[in-house]
């Protein structure tokens, strides 16, 4: 995959994951704008807990951009947590209360392909 796709796609990726960080800030209206509710204080914090989340992972795909370095420990974590999302949705597919999150299997799924192509057909960096 060419340098100049793949900073396209980190910062489009990057970009996008880091939205989920406007759960931290409001996260009873993000849900509802997901079709999900959330009314207990428990389940409120673990929300803003992943919308935090998902804004330093967006972050750090967008910092990769430029730090070819950390390009391939980054990459790789972000297809871990977003592998992880995508088989917990697939697994739990027709849960009414998570048909909000279809959008982004489908979404995490696509970004995992395609972090996973270019980590498999870059050689790891000689030190």
């Amino acid at each position: 995959m060419q340098e100049k796709i793949i900073r396209k796609i980190l910062y489009v990726s990057g970009t996008v994951t880091m939205l989920g960080g406007l759960q931290f800030i409001a996260p009873t209206l993000f849900l509802q704008a997901s079709g999900m509710q959330v009314g207990d204080v428990t389940g409120l914090f673990f929300a803003r807990h992943w919308g935090l989340m998902a804004f330093v992972v967006g972050a750090l795909i967008i910092y990769a951009v430029k730090q070819t370095q950390a390009r391939r420990a980054i990459l790789l974590a972000a297809a871990v947590e977003k592998l992880g999302l995508v088989v917990m949705l697939a697994i739990n597919w027709s849960e009414p209360a998570l048909q909000g999150l279809h959008t982004a299997a489908f979404f995490d799924g696509a970004c995992v392909l395609l972090y996973l192509i270019y980590l498999l057909n870059k050689p790891p960096a000689q030190t």
